[in-house]
């Protein structure tokens, strides 16, 4: 086989599977109860999280209700961080050439179980959007006592308050990405 035909071939190969260089290589998803988080990607300060490291920032208590196909109408309190306040630690890497390149950034929010939803930055932005979204690592009883988040949701989770079907909640969170839309 000649060496322009080799060439020819993984050409072919990549655009056929696909090519995802090493440093990115796909995450496992044996599922399982999440230990903490990674949050990365397109931030200055890249950080892993557990419920005890997020217990030091300042905690807020949230109360979501939605729609379970499992269980019905579920209401639920929770405590955590507000996902905008990690993201602001991480510091979020813009192109100051780029008209608000701030709001062509997205968050891909992965689980262990590798369930993965999208959630634009500008959502959370108190500018834009101002959704309250946290990283929960507590619920709170009906007699008012904190606990720890139970095994089914893992030790930390995505909440998203306002969705109907709490959809983009993110049980057994792994791990947060900043991206970056594709420039035209």
């Amino acid at each position: 086989m000649t060496t322009h035909t080799f060439r020819q071939l993984a050409v072919i190969f990549i655009f056929l599977i696909g090519y995802t260089p090493f440093s990115q290589a796909a995450p496992s998803c044996l599922g399982g109860v999440s230990s903490g988080f990674k949050l990365g990607g397109a931030v200055t300060h890249p950080k892993s999280f557990t419920p005890a490291s997020l217990g030091q920032y300042q905690a807020s208590k949230m109360t979501v209700t939605y729609f379970s196909d499992s269980a019905g109408l579920v209401t639920k309190t929770f405590i955590g961080v507000p996902l905008y306040d990690l993201i602001s630690e991480a510091a979020v890497s813009t192109d100051s050439t780029r008209k608000n390149d701030m709001l062509r950034k997205y968050l891909v929010i992965n689980a262990t179980d590798c369930y993965q939803v999208i959630v634009a930055l500008a959502e959370i932005l108190p500018a834009t959007g101002g959704q309250q979204a946290m990283v929960a690592f507590a619920t709170v009883d009906e007699s008012g006592a904190i606990l720890p988040l139970d095994d089914s949701e893992g030790s930390v989770k995505l909440v998203m308050p306002g969705d109907k079907t709490g959809g983009r909640d993110v049980f057994h969170l792994s791990s947060i990405v900043v991206r970056s839309a594709p420039s035209l």
